[in-house]
């Protein structure tokens, strides 16, 4: 991984919750930024090793990791710089991004930007689906950003927000064990913050039927993911899972 040398005046911050190889790789493509705020929810790294070989200030949190809006925002609150870079233990800054990203936070006109995600499954790129064109808020300005949702967590920016050429590589699947672990997980914190919501049963039973298969095509078929052979359709397959397993445990929690 070829990094500049200088460092870039923003705070990255990191979430880890499992001891990895992924985690290692998110810090070390992060050792550009002048700041790493690593905020570990019991993640049993080794990290005697890792802050000999990194530059990082690690936060303890003793509660395990279930709202992702409140825990970014206190995350906010702790970064020394104006400029905030977002990145999951299981992400990669491209190291061909760091120089624009130097460049946009230099710039006194914008206070949000967005960058491009790339899915990594088995060692292959998704280019179709709905992993394979994602733009999603990562770098912001601190004082002009706030975060809603418990998961799947949405950065609300106060002020002008561009695109990028910032680019992030995501291992988020090793395996498919995981992915269904993964989501099985998400499913459970996205029903409990449903909780509250005033849909019938027969509405809920309904969607129970029809979201899961639609969100199989809009993967599939819609948005091309069959064009990414079977990786694709195993990602339609469990993201359809996921739309399903949502409305049972919904189901559960009434």
């Amino acid at each position: 991984m070829n990094l500049p040398s200088v460092k870039t005046s923003i705070s990255v911050v990191i979430f880890t919750h499992r001891a990895d190889q992924r985690f290692v790789q998110a810090l070390a493509s992060a050792q550009p930024a002048s700041e790493i705020l690593v905020v570990d929810f019991g993640s049993q790294n080794n990290w005697s090793s890792l802050t000999r070989q990194f530059h990082f200030k690690k936060i303890d949190r003793r509660e395990p990791l279930k709202n992702f809006s409140k825990e970014r925002n206190m995350a906010l609150k702790q970064a020394r710089h104006d400029w905030v870079f977002f990145l999951d233990s299981d992400e990669e800054i491209d190291s061909s991004s760091w120089q624009e990203i130097d460049r946009l936070i230099k710039r006194k006109d914008i206070d949000g930007v967005f960058v491009k995600r790339k899915d990594i499954f088995y060692n292959k790129i998704l280019h179709f689906g709905e992993t394979g064109k994602t733009k999603i808020i990562r770098l912001m300005r601190k004082e002009a950003s706030q975060f809603v949702r418990p998961v799947h967590e949405v950065a609300q920016i106060k002020g002008k927000v561009i695109s990028s050429h910032i680019s992030l590589l995501h291992f988020a699947h090793q395996t498919i064990a995981e992915f269904f672990q993964d989501i099985t997980h998400y499913a459970k914190i996205e029903a409990e913050y449903q909780r509250d919501s005033r849909l019938s049963s027969f509405k809920l039973g309904l969607k129970t039927l029809i979201y899961p298969t639609l969100k199989f095509c809009q993967n599939f078929f819609c948005k091309l993911g069959f064009l990414d052979g079977w990786r694709g359709l195993v990602y339609a397959i469990l993201m359809s899972m996921h739309s399903l397993m949502v409305r049972v445990f919904s189901y559960e929690n009434r």
